[in-house]
């Protein structure tokens, strides 16, 4: 989570994260939230429909969507975000659409 926060600050104009939580209780993602100073655009789905929907098998999965809504890259675990082949990616992706 902390390069994922990081990776948004430094490419705000360019990316946008959304982070999807799936706690059954709101108590514990507005915890997780404040606990782990996340300030991205967050959302919880307690009925998991965005897992279902995605087809999500573990938990952290990233879907990389682009400004077409098209799903081009899904990455199952945990992601150093600010790694620069990572950035690199996202910057070509920005470029393509």
């Amino acid at each position: 989570m902390p390069s994922l926060i990081q990776m948004q600050h430094d490419m705000r104009d360019r990316v946008t994260v959304l982070a999807v939580a799936t706690d059954h209780d709101p108590d514990t993602y507005r915890k997780f939230v404040r606990d782990h100073n996340v300030d991205l655009i967050t959302v919880n789905d307690p009925a998991q429909k965005s897992s279902d929907t995605y087809g999500t098998s573990g938990w952290p999965e990233t879907y990389i969507i682009d400004r077409k809504g098209i799903v081009r890259r899904k990455f199952i675990g945990p992601v150093q975000w600010t790694n620069p082949a990572i950035v690199s990616y996202l910057e070509a992706l920005r470029t393509e659409s």
